[in-house]
């Protein structure tokens, strides 16, 4: 494979494929907020931010966050629910949480600023090899080759092979051995995956590489998609007066050090109030990951407050205080 990776090396530097994709990316970029305000705070939070997650989206929840959290040392005086609720909406919740924990660290060992040394990134929560060469290479502009799916669809497609990560990464060093714009070339291929060498329909009659694409022309759009999991969950909206009780264990495992809503899973709590009378509420749809869940919402009004290390009961007024999943924020509506 060592001999492919060189020829390959050579198809792609041979047809300028560096040149090209810049020339490109100079005329087509997105404009996107964080290129317009480049910090290395914000080419981090955003690395993260993208994991799982559309442009669009976190274009929209960013002035939320940058509101509370402009950067690393704003989270000194802060706690991580505080940012938990600036998060909420995002879903996987671990990156928040790993962000919260990275950003004490670079606090603590780092005087508040990010290292550009890969070995002490990678030491960094939820830090991974990806994560850590975009923050090298978009961030600091130095030489590191952020391989995502999508930038490893492209090459893959030029050269009508498969290739390991590494094996991705070894090829565009070879192309770039005396180039220096590393954070544009990264930058380029990313939105050039994203406009042109799409996943399902990639624009061919528009792509600057067609005369040497080994996959040019071929029909991608027959992908097959993630099988959805259908499931169906009640939850109670256990109620006493103005309180409404939440729990810290719930079987529901899905929203991690959060406070949740009691469901049909948490039958201890249940049958305490198994005499108390249960009123339909709503019933929607949800998805989650792979899961879609039919949701129905159920009302419990009871005169007794249940007391346990478990269980938490919290005034109505206060509960837009604290970090909840939209999920929990939907019932609650």
């Amino acid at each position: 494979m060592k001999s492919n990776i060189v020829q390959f090396s050579n198809l792609l530097h041979d047809n300028q494929f560096y040149e090209t994709i810049l020339s490109w990316f100079k005329q087509n970029q997105r404009n996107l907020y964080w290129r317009e305000n480049r910090t290395i705070y914000l080419t981090y939070l955003t690395e993260v931010m993208l994991q799982q997650t559309t442009v669009s989206t976190v274009q929209n929840k960013l002035p939320t966050i940058l509101k509370e959290f402009p950067d690393f040392k704003s989270f000194k005086s802060k706690k991580i629910n505080d940012f938990l609720k600036c998060w909420s909406g995002l879903g996987y919740y671990n990156r928040a949480i790993n962000f919260y924990k990275s950003a004490s660290i670079i606090n603590k060992n780092f005087k508040g600023n990010l290292p550009d040394n890969k070995d002490d990134l990678l030491n960094l929560p939820g830090v991974g090899e990806y994560t850590a060469n975009a923050i090298i290479s978009i961030g600091y502009n130095k030489r590191a080759f952020p391989i995502d799916v999508n930038i490893k669809r492209l090459i893959s497609r030029l050269t009508n092979e498969s290739f390991s990560d590494q094996q991705a990464s070894e090829i565009l060093n070879n192309i770039a051995i005396k180039k220096r714009n590393f954070r544009k070339f990264a930058e380029s291929m990313m939105d050039y995956s994203s406009l042109i060498c799409k996943k399902n329909y990639p624009q061919c009659q528009k792509c600057k590489f067609q005369n040497y694409c080994k996959s040019a022309f071929t029909k991608f759009s027959s992908l097959k998609k993630n099988k959805i999991l259908s499931k169906n969950i009640n939850f109670y909206l256990v109620e006493n007066k103005n309180y409404i009780c939440f729990i810290k264990n719930p079987k529901f495992q899905f929203y991690k050090n959060f406070l949740h809503l009691p469901s049909s899973l948490d039958t201890e709590l249940l049958s305490k109030y198994k005499k108390n009378k249960k009123t339909l509420k709503s019933s929607f749809q949800y998805s989650i990951t792979k899961y879609r869940f039919k949701i129905n919402v159920h009302e419990i009004f009871t005169k007794k407050i249940i007391k346990d290390h478990d269980i938490v009961w919290l005034k109505k007024s206060e509960i837009s205080q604290i970090p909840i999943p939209t999920l929990f924020k939907k019932i609650l509506n």
